[in-house]
């Protein structure tokens, strides 16, 4: 297995490397540790200034890659690392770079300033078109948070199962499965999609048990006129957010809304 990380410096690139390396070690994984170095998209002025030692744009990318690698070391010392410095945006290096990796990890945000608008959100792009399933860390790892696996009844709800219930394997965690309904009719208890909503439920608790039968799992039937403000209210204690990679239907921009507003982690499965 591989998790691949992207590393900037920044605080939240930090917190991202953290998550990756503690998920990596418990999971046996290889860390590939990515640092997308963007200048040279812009000067050909790279190296040290003359007469001034450990100067230029190349050296300060070399000592972030340098830091990053520290930083894993001291949270996992036994960890197998590669760490890679590639020129290009953020978006398209990350993405090349987990061509062969199972998951790839980033902040919820990064460079700031001039840089931070012009490379735009990182993230947002990655959970779009990334190969990889994406993990956009917002918190610090806590134990005994539950990860919370978002089902909607079609065919890649399997594949957010199967991811959802590996992280929660990895993470030593239990499971938590929600589907969201649109709210019921003032006229009846009842609404046909209520009953469909209870059907894509026990469907998934089928799933997940024939995945782990001795894993702790629970079921939740949740209902709001707006998916994406209900499922950021479902993660406000949960460890990871689990969620299909593509939007539901009738929903336009749900993913998108959720990766700007949760506070937990997310990961778009793939």
């Amino acid at each position: 297995m591989k998790v691949a990380v992207g590393y900037d410096g920044s605080d939240q690139s930090k917190l991202a490397l953290s998550w990756a390396a503690e998920y990596a070690l418990a999971s046996q994984a290889v860390l590939r540790l990515v640092h997308a170095w963007i200048w040279p998209m812009f000067t050909h002025d790279v190296g040290p200034v003359k007469g001034v030692a450990d100067s230029g744009l190349r050296h300060a990318a070399e000592a972030i890659l340098s830091e990053g690698v520290d930083v894993a070391r001291g949270i996992a010392p036994d960890l197998e690392i590669e760490p890679r410095m590639v020129a290009g945006l953020p978006a398209d290096v990350l993405r090349r770079e987990s061509l062969d990796a199972d998951l790839l990890v980033v902040g919820s945000r990064g460079l700031g300033g001039f840089l931070g608008k012009l490379v735009g959100s990182v993230s947002v792009g990655l959970a779009a078109t990334c190969p990889a399933s994406v993990v956009v860390v917002r918190a610090a790892r806590e134990e005994g948070k539950p990860v919370i696996a978002c089902v909607d009844g079609h065919l890649r709800s399997s594949k957010v199962l199967e991811q959802a219930v590996s992280a929660a394997q990895t993470l030593q965690t239990k499971l938590r499965i929600v589907h969201v309904d649109p709210p019921m009719p003032a006229w009846g208890r009842h609404s046909p999609s209520q009953f469909h909503g209870r059907d894509v439920l026990r469907n998934a608790m089928l799933h997940v048990q024939g995945l782990d039968p001795g894993l702790a799992v629970s079921e939740e039937l949740l209902s709001g006129h707006s998916v994406s403000a209900v499922l950021v209210d479902a993660g406000a204690d949960a460890e990871l957010l689990v969620l299909g990679a593509r939007r539901r239907e009738g929903h336009p921009g749900t993913l998108a809304s959720v990766l700007t507003h949760a506070h937990c982690n997310v990961m778009i499965a793939r």
